[in-house]
């Protein structure tokens, strides 16, 4: 499932990473708008972890020193080209499941603790 954004474009394949450790795992319910002024322009890659800003709604890379601010936290299951302008909308947020751990991006012991629905295999079978 792509990113939905208002504007109109076409990429090319990039290849794929399967952050996925099982079948079993739950998206987030009605998507995820994502922040593009606070994503900033550029390559978002499939693993981010992302949290939702309390104040806004909107959802943005996570960062450790601004966990107070969060509301929600996900991990991102697509990759997006932000233009910084347009938001987009993302349908798989991965909320609860297994991943592996070595694949994903700025995932630390504090989001780790404020994801207790997802667990972290380390090992890549």
């Amino acid at each position: 499932m792509p990113i939905y954004t208002p504007k109109t474009s076409r990429t090319d394949f990039k290849g794929g990473k399967n952050i996925l450790a099982s079948e079993h795992f739950t998206f987030i319910e009605g998507g995820a708008t994502l922040d593009a002024a606070k994503i900033g322009s550029g390559y978002v890659p499939v693993g981010q972890a992302i949290a939702q800003d309390a104040t806004t709604g909107k959802w943005t890379k996570f960062v450790a020193a601004d966990i107070a601010t969060y509301a929600d936290f996900g991990i991102l299951n697509v990759d997006w080209n932000c233009d910084g302008v347009n938001d987009g909308i993302a349908g798989e947020v991965i909320t609860r499941g297994s991943v592996y751990d070595a694949k994903l991006v700025d995932v630390t012991p504090e989001f780790k603790e404020k994801t207790t629905e997802i667990r972290y295999v380390k090992e890549i079978v």
